[in-house]
């Protein structure tokens, strides 16, 4: 048996956490002003700052405030579930055991956690829980510890090449996605899925 562990943005959820604009009725300048909530997480993903705090820090007008607030703050009931991996997902629990490590907010992760394809899991490590945020080095010890899991035996995926380095230089396989294809093909070149 492998233990599978999978980043949540760029990988499980489509595109960046700032794609949800795409999905809102913005003027160009509103999208380029609303950028800014999407920067700098890092006290959110540490649980030092609340969405509703981050939110409040980027000082927007009043007019942003009444037309998007209540939207951001729900911004991740808007993002994309990559839905062809949630079906691989299914099919690597039958005989693998599937985690998820992400640098995620409180609010967030718990929802992520209670949805269909993702509430099954044989486990998951947040930042917020830990206050620290991938590629810290800390974190995946921790979720190693925490479910008493060899280096060897794990398989981690992740979009970003600075949390693919520092998971391979503790021992960890990784493997940065860039498509569900390329993973996959990189599944079934470590047996992990039949041909």
């Amino acid at each position: 048996m492998k233990n599978i562990i999978f980043d949540l943005g760029g990988v499980i959820l489509k595109g960046k956490a700032s794609s949800v604009l795409d999905k809102l009725s913005t003027t160009e300048e509103e999208y380029n002003t609303l950028l800014k909530f999407f920067d700098d997480w890092y006290k959110l993903d540490t649980d030092f700052q609340t969405i509703e705090e981050k939110f409040d820090s980027c000082n927007f007008s009043e007019e942003i405030i009444n037309k998007y607030k209540d939207k951001l703050l729900k911004y991740y009931e808007l993002r994309d579930l990559n839905k062809e991996l949630l079906d691989l997902i299914k099919e690597l629990k039958k005989n693998n055991k599937v985690y998820i490590l992400s640098n995620y907010n409180r609010v967030a992760a718990l929802y992520y956690k209670s949805l269909d394809g993702l509430k099954d899991l044989d486990g998951y490590v947040f930042s917020y829980e830990y206050k620290l945020v991938k590629p810290e080095e800390e974190l995946f010890q921790i979720f190693l510890d925490k479910y008493n899991l060899k280096k060897e035996d794990c398989y981690f995926i992740d979009d970003t090449l600075d949390n693919i380095n520092i998971a391979q230089s503790i021992g960890i396989n990784a493997h940065q996605f860039i498509g569900n294809e390329d993973l996959i093909k990189y599944f079934k070149d470590n047996n992990i899925i039949g041909e």
